[in-house]
């Protein structure tokens, strides 16, 4: 599994980069993650606002920070 966090490195997306590495964590997946936070990246993805989470290449949330547990739900769900 590839998981994107999409950030243009301020406070919020580093709290949905630390909140998606617990979220891995947890739910014990094997899962890449890589944190983006280049804007001509950002901007070839579609995504409209930051942050942004990414799984397999799919925009699963934007422009705001979600719980561990959110993002651990997400995971299993696109599993």
């Amino acid at each position: 599994m590839k998981i994107k966090v999409l950030g243009t490195g301020c406070r919020k997306c580093k709290a949905l980069l630390a909140a998606t590495e617990e979220a891995v964590k947890s739910t014990g997946v094997k899962a890449d993650i890589e944190y983006v936070t280049d804007m001509m990246q950002i901007a070839e993805t579609g995504l409209l606002s930051t942050p942004g989470l990414m799984i397999d290449s799919k925009i699963v949330s934007s422009g705001k920070i979600l719980e561990a547990q959110a993002i651990a739900e997400l995971i299993e769900k696109n599993k």
